[in-house]
């Protein structure tokens, strides 16, 4: 083996001796906890605890009351030992009941204790994440008082003190005292609806529903008593009654719960005032409206006073249904129904009366209809003539009015003709003085010889490129006689003057 091969395994050896050293220290001298959870040190050394201590101080032996919270924490080994548990977790809409097995003894007996005293805590814990230590408490989950929309809650407390008599304020009209905070009883202020974070041992909540209920007599279950005259009769209603908030503490103390409300306050009362109430009056009363509504109002004032005086508030009792007997129903019934004939028969003769009276209305509602239909068609004959009259006086106002315009067109059209006139004849003595002055212009320009100017104007008409040839033939022949006769000289000197007329004004 080679030495650099040696060397290169021993630094392998090494470095491996170094880590696995490392690691070890480290998981000894270092505790990591992770989240959600808490350390619990358990100290190996230090001072003994008192007797009756449950938890350690940090200078004495044994579970430290103090917990660590997460993350990496520097422990001496041999010193301490550790543990791991989960803090603990209080859900939404639940409650932590602490039972503490530290702190001192409880001054009195109670059902709950203060923080720093040993038993079930006063205070609990709220929706949330805590540490305590698990040698020291333990926290059972209960369920937080909750208050529905409708309904309200009616409180008791468990623990505290009696109510004192001198509580005149909290005083019912029965003389009932409700009790205070920190004393036991029923509390007269109730929950409204909501979420309640209250210690079960200490105060018990029960819920009430509030609002307006009925109780309804029919059936089997009708009103029944016997009338002044022994007719038996059955009434059939219905009672809405309700339990104001401010009402709840005390009535429930009275009577436990709206059942019971019902079975011995709404009910009984009812049948009894139906009963004393309807034995004042005659069978025959109830057939008439105003024996039967003097009767419905005597049932209502009657409850509404007697359950007025229980807190209990009635807002209807409705008669829904009277039940006579056949035998006295019929007579009566039929007695009502001549007496009803009798009226149909007076009333089918007013209005044989009423309808003579109304052919009579009718006849002279006619009568005026046509008086008005005559009246109103020699109006709207006037008003058409007048009308009429009115549009031939506007057309021949307007002939009139068209047959001036139209003049006045004319005389200034007339006008228009003269002044036309007038211009072109002074244009055209105008056009030709300025032509006769040009001229005279144009002649004095060749010295006043009209010749010399006709000449000039016969040379600017020939054509530029015209080209005349001088052949001397002697005198007497044919060619210098013509020559002399056609004025060839003249042609000549003309082109000339145009050849440089032309060189003059630029042009070759």
């Amino acid at each position: 083996m080679s030495f650099t091969r040696f060397v290169g395994i021993s630094a392998l050896v090494i470095l491996a001796m170094v880590l696995i050293s490392f690691e070890v220290l480290y998981h000894s001298f270092f505790v990591y906890v992770p989240a959600g959870h808490m350390l619990v040190l358990n100290s190996q050394s230090g001072d003994a605890m008192p007797p009756g201590q449950l938890l350690a101080k940090p200078d004495q032996k044994g579970v430290l009351e103090e917990v660590l919270g997460e993350g990496l924490h520097f422990i001496m080994p041999l010193v301490y030992k550790t543990e791991i548990y989960p803090n603990i977790n209080v859900p939404a809409g639940k409650v932590g009941i602490v039972t503490s097995r530290v702190g001192k003894k409880p001054s009195r007996d109670s059902v709950v204790v203060n923080d720093d005293e040993q038993g079930v805590r006063r205070r609990v814990l709220t929706p949330g994440t805590y540490r305590l230590n698990p040698y020291g408490y333990k926290v059972d989950l209960q369920e937080a008082v909750t208050i529905r929309p409708g309904f309200v809650g009616f409180v008791t407390s468990l623990g505290g003190k009696n109510p004192s008599d001198v509580n005149s304020d909290l005083a019912s009209p029965t003389g009932r005292i409700f009790a205070r905070e920190g004393e036991k009883g029923i509390r007269k202020d109730i929950l409204q609806p909501g979420v309640y974070y209250f210690n079960p041992m200490e105060v018990n909540v029960n819920e009430v529903e509030i609002g307006i209920d009925q109780v309804s007599f029919l059936d089997a279950n009708t009103i029944r008593f016997p009338s002044k005259d022994a007719f038996d009769i059955a009434v059939e209603a219905t009672v809405e009654w309700e339990l104001l908030p401010e009402n709840v503490a005390e009535v429930m103390v009275e009577f436990g719960n709206k059942q019971a409300i019902e079975q011995k306050i709404i009910i009984p009362q009812s049948k009894s005032i139906g009963r004393i109430q309807g034995s004042s009056y005659g069978a025959k009363d109830f057939l008439l409206g105003a024996g039967r509504e003097k009767f419905q109002q005597t049932f209502t004032a009657e409850l509404e006073r007697i359950c007025q005086s229980k807190k209990i508030l009635i807002h209807s009792a409705f008669i829904r249904h009277l039940t006579i007997p056949d035998s006295l129903l019929m007579p009566i019934r039929e007695s009502f129904i001549s007496v009803e004939k009798e009226k149909t028969a007076k009333v089918w003769e007013e209005t044989r009366k009423s309808a003579g009276e109304l052919e009579r209305e009718k006849s002279l509602i006619s009568q005026k209809r046509t008086e008005v239909e005559a009246q109103t068609n020699a109006l709207a004959n006037t008003i058409k003539a007048e009308a009429e009259q009115e549009v031939g006086k506007i057309t021949a106002e307007t002939r009139l009015l068209v047959a001036q315009k139209q003049q006045e067109i004319a005389s200034i059209e007339a006008s228009k003709t003269v002044l036309l006139g007038d211009a072109k004849a002074t244009v055209a003595r105008l056009k030709g003085e300025a032509q006769s002055q040009l001229l005279e212009a144009k002649i004095k320009a060749f010295g006043n010889d009209p010749k010399a100017y006709v000449n000039y104007s016969f040379a600017q008409k020939i054509p530029a490129n015209l080209k005349l040839k001088m052949f001397y033939s002697g005198p007497g022949t044919m060619w210098t006689d013509l020559a002399n006769t056609a004025g060839i000289p003249e042609l000549s000197g003309m082109k000339m003057l145009q050849s440089d007329a032309l060189k003059s004004s630029g042009k070759k």
